[in-house]
């Protein structure tokens, strides 16, 4: 799958019902659900025209020559324009060199499309592994995120600080009886997103991490962190299924 970013739109109208039909059976705490904490938030609506961001990527394959290989690069993004409206136009580079894709200029946003790419290839790392439809692969993302498991308060370091978040741990796939067996031992699968309103653009740090326990199986792990992100902890977010 190639969730493109120009289908932000698209995707903020499905994101937005999601979120609608969460907070209807929500339960009266502090915690959000998922949805509401990963969509509902004007990610990038407070920045002002001239903020640059740079998210480090990291990619860390078992196989580089079955699936590619691996490399460190830069993600930038530009808040090029505030409308009447309160929307940013930004400009959105992925990578560098001959890896680079073409700068993308995106009008219209409140969301930050960092979010986009990392889901785009948290789905398509799973195909490539896993094999099956993307159809199914996003169907499962989408249920996962319906509910409130896995996401916790979290404390981490940002620019020597200490600020208040979110972490969300979830794993899409586990659980799924029918299709385990078409998964090829990546059934577990597990997906880490680290968040806070101090940091700009909301998002601080991406993970996605794939093994199997069958032989001669490859592993891939890729992480997305902003700059100025200190060491965190992962042993409060507890994945699904896990126990506490």
């Amino acid at each position: 799958m190639k969730l493109a970013m120009s289908n932000l739109v698209r995707s903020s109208l499905a994101v937005a019902a999601l979120t609608l039909a969460a907070s209807l059976g929500q339960a009266a705490d502090t915690t959000p659900s998922i949805a509401a904490a990963l969509f509902d938030k004007p990610h990038i609506g407070e920045l002002p025209v001239g903020t640059k961001l740079t998210y480090n990527f990291k990619r860390d394959g078992s196989e580089p020559k079955l699936l590619g290989p691996n490399f460190r690069d830069n993600i930038g993004l530009n808040v090029d324009e505030v409308t009447d409206d309160g929307t940013r136009t930004v400009s959105v580079q992925v990578f560098s060199g001959e890896r680079g894709r073409d700068p993308r200029t995106l009008a219209g946003l409140t969301g930050n499309p960092v979010l986009v790419f990392y889901l785009d290839r948290a789905v398509s790392n799973f195909a490539l592994l896993a094999g099956g439809s993307t159809a199914y692969h996003k169907n499962r993302f989408r249920m996962a995120m319906g509910t409130k498991e896995g996401l916790v308060p979290t404390k981490f370091q940002y620019n020597g600080k200490t600020v208040d978040g979110y972490r969300l741990a979830i794993r899409p796939f586990t659980g799924d009886n029918r299709n385990v067996s078409k998964m090829k031992g990546y059934e577990n699968a597990h997906f880490e997103v680290l968040m806070s309103d101090a940091v700009p653009g909301y998002f601080a740090e991406f993970t996605s991490s794939y093994s199997s326990p069958l032989e001669g199986s490859p592993s891939l792990t890729e992480r997305i962190a902003i700059e100025g992100l200190g060491a965190t902890t992962k042993a409060e977010a507890k994945l699904p299924g896990e126990k506490k």
